[in-house]
């Protein structure tokens, strides 16, 4: 009997995290402003007005994020591809309007979205 119940509460569990795993793990469609993270987190830099910045910034290796429009949100990305920045597929839209689709995934309190495609929005 313990073993019975041992091996349903293992097999419970092991389903739990099977079901959080892909719960965690969601398509998104994302509209909004491809900003320097560092800046404005810092001091709220955003725009045409602070392009050159943010552009030197992200050449310098500071990370890429998006603001979002409806939500004034700032979603930190990823690429889709192993070892490759998210800067890669945002560098040519800095301080420009986006729509990002993509994976979500979280840990730890933080999120992050993996691109898999970028277009400028209308």
């Amino acid at each position: 009997m313990k073993r019975s119940t041992a091996l349903t509460i293992l097999l419970a569990m092991a389903a739990a995290v099977v079901v959080y795993s892909f719960a965690a793990e969601k398509e998104v469609s994302v509209t909004g402003e491809v900003i320097d993270s560092a800046c404005y987190i810092k001091m709220g830099a955003k725009g045409a007005g602070h392009a050159e910045c943010a552009t030197n910034c992200a050449k310098a290796g500071i990370p890429l994020a998006i603001l979002e429009d409806k939500t004034d949100k700032v979603w930190m990305v990823a690429s889709d591809k192993d070892a490759e920045s998210g800067n890669v597929k945002l560098d040519q839209y800095i301080a420009k309007k986006v729509t990002v689709k993509g994976k979500t995934f979280e840990r730890g309190g933080q999120r992050i979205l993996a691109i898999t495609s970028v277009q400028p929005a209308s």
